[in-house]
């Protein structure tokens, strides 16, 4: 009985470190995770004729603009925000793009 239980520890002392692990991983890579998340949720609710690269080039502006600045939080925050708004859109005009992609350029300091 008291092996089940030193192997029981065992396991949980295992599982606990994968948890603590996979936790500081995901926190590490969370900009990229949610910034790609974002600009493939604008892409796939952009109209077929706007330019994917127009897109893709803004959000990597903005996200260096703010690694340069030392404003990742904030970034991040704003990209958060603006996954908000779109899970309310099924799709999004162009001048709608249009006014996310001029946000990107003048964040609200």
């Amino acid at each position: 009985m008291p092996s089940l239980k030193k192997s029981t520890i065992a396991v949980v002392v295992l599982l606990l470190a994968l948890l603590a692990g996979s936790m500081l991983m995901l926190r590490y890579y969370e900009l990229d995770l949610i910034h790609t998340v974002v600009v493939n949720t604008v892409l796939q609710k952009a109209p077929e004729e706007y330019s994917s690269n127009r897109v893709r080039s803004a959000f990597a502006a903005a996200r260096l603009r703010a690694e340069r600045e030392g404003r990742e939080r904030t970034y991040l925050e704003g990209l958060v925000a603006l996954s908000q708004r779109l899970e309310k859109v099924q799709f999004l005009s162009r001048a709608e793009i249009d006014e996310i992609l001029r946000e990107l350029e003048s964040p609200a300091e």
